[in-house]
């Protein structure tokens, strides 16, 4: 696809949504939700698979998830754009009452009538849960509150650290990196291995005035290069699209103290405009140690 034409692919799916500012979520609880019979501790080996669900109930998550083999036996969801509607149970929630996950939820804001948020979804019992705060870039529509979840589970005789992440869109490099720094400061601060999944929103453009696409595809690049200097690794920095449209890579895994052993993109049934991403990793022996020195790259 042609430079021109990308733009324009990009100025129409931006014009294509709504221009309201999103507010804070009606409901600021944050959800749990446990099964009538899980696993004691995540095996050694595991699956991860983060997922943008772009906005769909449960019954529809569900038959992407289990309609694709390759995501069904997931040890671990990450899930972004989680909607809930009232304050009984977010479509996470509906998904693990159905499929036996341990679940915590946290909304981050309020758009076209419901709450939205972040979810991870175990098969073991999670025994803590954090939401990070990230900072507020005023991107003139569609503008969000961002925030990060991060849980506490055992896996394989240790606990282990996963946070999930959705960042803002139209964000330029610089905003983006500045929007994951409160996320590295606190994966850094644990003494556990770690797995941060989601949605980073690394488009191919960079952004003029928050609205005005410009093809770069530097995003991704630059965003990994952070990440490392951080001291995590980036094992599916080759995992091509993770989105249907014009081939944007706006979904990752990074980890510490795993090695990843396979990773691929999944169709989920094609129930949202993002694929599904997964990731098999085996936790590595040694300990980790704890830093509270964050690189900032600036």
């Amino acid at each position: 696809m042609g430079r021109l034409a990308v733009v324009a692919v990009a100025c129409a799916a931006v014009s294509g949504c709504s221009f309201a500012l999103q507010g804070v979520p009606k409901n600021h609880a944050i959800e749990s939700t446990f099964p009538e019979q899980g696993t004691a501790e995540l095996p050694r080996q595991l699956k991860v698979v983060t997922f943008n669900v772009h906005k769909e109930p449960a019954s529809v998550i569900m038959r992407g998830i289990k309609g694709d083999r390759a995501l069904r036996d997931a040890d671990l969801l990450v899930m972004q754009e989680v909607p809930r509607w009232d304050d009984t149970c977010s479509a996470a929630c509906g998904v693990a009452k159905e499929m036996g996950y341990y679940t915590i939820y946290a909304p981050a804001h309020h758009a076209e009538g419901k709450d939205i948020g972040v979810a991870i979804l175990s098969k073991a019992p999670i025994r803590s849960a954090r939401v990070i705060e990230l900072p507020w870039n005023d991107v003139h529509f569609n503008a969000g509150r961002r925030a990060a979840v991060a849980v506490t589970i055992m896996q394989d005789g240790r606990p282990i650290t996963v946070i999930g992440v959705h960042l803002e869109n139209r964000l330029t490099v610089a905003e983006r990196r500045r929007q994951m720094l409160p996320i590295l400061e606190y994966a850094k601060q644990q003494g556990t291995p770690v797995v941060i999944a989601g949605d980073f929103n690394t488009s191919p453009f960079t952004w003029v005035s928050h609205w005005l696409p410009i093809p770069t595809n530097t995003q991704d690049e630059r965003l990994e290069e952070l990440v490392r200097a951080n001291g995590f690794d980036t094992p599916v920095k080759d995992s091509g699209a993770t989105h249907r449209y014009i081939g944007m890579k706006l979904d990752a895994i990074y980890t510490r103290g795993f090695d990843t052993k396979r990773f691929a993109t999944a169709h989920a049934l094609d129930v949202s405009d993002h694929l599904a991403l997964w990731a098999t990793m085996a936790s590595r022996p040694h300990a980790i140690e704890k830093s509270h020195r964050v690189s900032a790259l600036n």
